[in-house]
């Protein structure tokens, strides 16, 4: 196995995220184009039994995290893991959890970045985000884009497939799903990328993503703290 596609198994969300840091003061202009709308996703409300609340906070961040900082929260399963290396400041994240097997192949994980655009410019931003995640993935393939729901909140996603031949577990694909949250009056918006992959027993295909395994359990206790 390469090195890069190491990298994209034990740290997929870092790859395209990275853009988020380029596109929140990015010129858009307004466009008419129109775009599929995928279905509103509903999330399971699972609950699991031991959960870890993470809750951001100013505090922790410099550059620009910190100008672009957002309130939000959200419950995620205890076995999981915080990545350390998000949240400083060359990261594009302020927090990542992620599941993962014993040799380090990721099941399924979750980060959230910051997005400043505005909600009209979303499919454009989606667009930018896909190109730059076809860079990083081997057979790469864009798969829906359109609207979408988290919880409450109505923002703008796009989802992708990939497929890597050569891991410890052998080939593996790869699902990816890249969700845009814009601000309201009161608050900046978030990114959020999710990342499953076949070696999870529950996720088997792209439309699982935050549908099953434990996914749902972040996504139905994701909420931004000042609404």
């Amino acid at each position: 196995m390469t090195p890069q596609l190491k990298k994209n198994l034990i740290s997929l969300t870092g790859l395209g995220v990275f853009v988020f840091l380029a596109i929140g003061s990015y010129p858009f202009t307004n466009s008419n184009e129109t775009t599929n709308k995928s279905n509103t996703n509903q999330v399971a409300s699972t609950k699991a039994a031991d959960t870890t609340k993470y809750s951001n906070s100013s505090e922790h961040f410099n550059g620009a995290l910190k100008e672009n900082y957002v309130d939000f929260s959200f419950d995620y399963p205890s076995a999981w893991e915080r990545d350390p290396k998000a949240g400083k400041a060359d990261s594009p994240n302020f927090v990542k959890v992620e599941q993962t097997t014993d040799d380090d192949i990721t099941l399924e994980n979750f980060a959230v970045g910051y997005y400043t655009g505005q909600r009209e410019v979303m499919p454009k931003v989606a667009d930018q985000l896909s190109e730059q995640f076809s860079s990083g993935f081997p057979e790469y393939k864009k798969v829906s884009q359109g609207e979408t729901k988290i919880g409450r909140y109505d923002g703008y996603e796009f989802r992708f497939t990939s497929h890597i031949k050569d891991t410890p577990q052998g080939p593996l694909d790869l699902w990816g799903r890249v969700v845009l949250l814009p601000g309201a009056d009161n608050r900046k918006g978030a990114s959020l990328v999710m990342i499953a992959s076949s070696a999870s027993d529950q996720v088997r295909s792209v439309d699982d993503v935050g549908v099953k395994g434990e996914l749902p359990i972040i996504l139905s206790s994701f909420k931004f703290d000042k609404d």
